[in-house]
């Protein structure tokens, strides 16, 4: 018999974290024999991305087992990564197009988005059905390597680029625009506050020596929307930055917008690099104002108060033994609640520190399989507010 997700959340939300040590209780909730990247989910389902094997798989959100595939687009996916739902029938997939290329090479995203229906009272075999609704190709548009988009209230979407270091718009009837993107992109153009920059010192993770490709750090990464501010996340430029959502529509050159970013949470002095690979408000509460982050280098999930920039650990952590559990993570996202006062995070890992795919500082690829998917589950707290972009 099918147990319901709210016994199940209800019941581990209760749980003694045990190792855990942080304001979230952990557990594993899905495993995997190849890499995975990009979670996101709804009320009956969660999907996770396989890029490296072009596919998405969607679970059952109340056993985590394997339910089907989002059937791929035509011509099949290529590096799918990033996913974010959208109400409980819809989700939406970035495909980068290709992986980060030496010498570079601009990549051609695509995002996808699919319509679903999921029967619990049905069989496994058919319960879940899907199909593409909409396409938009990035063909033309100059991107070197997408991060993560978000979808807008009005129906516009942003999209990052971390190479290249600029924020492109997609408008609801699929046209692009440049949002905030240099006069040129050569170098002396380049916006400080966006742009990827090299000479990333090496540091350890997991026990393993670390360097992103090329030894680079990127330029502007996760993306979140709130009380009209775009928050974003830029390794290069060491902190959370933030500009107002109504200068995207101005009617300034996209490179004159760059005045109005501003640095809203820097890096701690102390951190010789943070790398915050995905990030997200909890749409579900609105009191919870915190920003919650996959922060893969030092294996834990974090929330981030936007007034004083102070981090906080949700989950994980070294030497906490939860090192398995959160190997790496790279995505996260909120799952509709189904118990009061309690959200679930889910959370996937996928050892990149342990391939020269992601890691210039090793020879070989040492996966620890499996792969996991980590369920956190956060009792609400209020947050400050955070700090309205000027």
């Amino acid at each position: 018999m099918m147990t319901h997700p709210a016994s199940v959340e209800r019941n581990a939300a209760s749980r003694d974290p045990g190792v855990g040590r942080g304001v979230g209780r952990a557990e594993s909730y899905a495993q995997f024999d190849v890499p995975i990247a990009g979670v996101a989910g709804g009320r009956d389902v969660v999907f996770v991305g396989q890029p490296l094997h072009g596919g998405v798989v969607v679970l059952s959100r109340s056993t985590g087992e394997q339910i089907g595939v989002l059937p791929p687009p035509p011509g099949g996916f290529s590096v799918p990564f990033i996913m974010h739902a959208l109400g409980d029938d819809r989700v939406e997939v970035l495909d980068a197009g290709r992986l980060p290329q030496k010498p570079f090479q601009p990549a051609e995203p695509f995002i996808y988005q699919y319509r679903y229906s999921f029967s619990p009272r049905r069989a496994s075999q058919g319960a879940f059905s899907a199909s593409l609704v909409r396409t938009v190709s990035f063909s033309g548009v100059p991107i070197g390597f997408s991060e993560d988009f978000v979808r807008l209230e009005d129906g516009r979407l942003l999209v990052s680029d971390a190479v290249l270091g600029s924020i492109w718009v997609v408008r609801p009837d699929g046209t692009i625009t440049p949002g905030i993107v240099p006069k040129s992109f050569d170098p002396p153009d380049a916006i400080p506050a966006l742009a990827m920059c090299g000479k990333m010192p090496e540091v350890t993770v997991n026990g393993h020596p670390f360097l992103f490709t090329g030894a680079t750090l990127p330029g502007v990464s996760p993306l979140a929307v709130r009380d009209g501010t775009v928050y974003y996340a830029s390794p290069c430029a060491r902190g959370i930055y933030a500009f107002p959502l109504a200068i995207l529509s101005d009617g300034r050159q996209p490179y004159q917008r760059a005045t109005d970013i501003h640095l809203v949470a820097a890096t701690p002095p102390e951190v010789q690099v943070e790398e915050l690979l995905d990030f997200t408000f909890n749409p579900f509460d609105p009191s919870d104002r915190h920003l919650y982050a996959a922060d893969p280098l030092r294996l834990r999930v974090i929330r981030i108060d936007l007034t004083t920039g102070a981090r906080q650990v949700v989950a994980g952590g070294p030497g906490l033994g939860l090192e398995k559990l959160f190997d790496f993570p790279s995505s996260l996202g909120f799952l509709p609640p189904v118990a009061d006062g309690v959200s679930t995070l889910v959370v996937a890992s996928n050892q990149q520190e342990r391939t020269p795919l992601t890691n210039d500082a090793v020879k070989e690829t040492t996966f620890d399989l499996p792969f996991t998917v980590a369920k956190v589950f956060v009792v609400s707290e209020p947050g400050p507010a955070p700090v309205t972009a000027r």
